[in-house]
């Protein structure tokens, strides 16, 4: 494990985001190919584990609050950048 610091942010950016597609890849093995609104409940259950440690390890609700919309930006950025792309 590597020692990472406080400004160390695109690394422990980048840490997160893998960690997220691992996520998605285990979703993926477990249900195989599903219809999109049998995905879409386990995508909230991901996203919904996501937010919920967001609020335990953030300071105060409103600093959770700055980071969820912050990574909901970046990620409609994204897909909007990556257009027709797969996760």
């Amino acid at each position: 494990m590597k020692n990472l610091k406080k400004n160390d942010t695109a690394e422990t950016y980048e840490i997160g985001f893998n960690a997220g597609l691992d996520a998605l890849d285990n979703i993926n093995d477990s249900l195989g190919n599903v219809p999109p609104d049998v995905l879409k409940d386990a995508l909230a259950g991901l996203l919904t584990a996501a937010t919920r440690c967001t609020y335990a390890f953030a300071p105060n609700e409103e600093a959770a609050n700055e980071i969820i919309e912050l990574s909901r930006q970046f990620g409609l950025k994204d897909f909007k950048k990556q257009k027709g792309a797969e996760c």
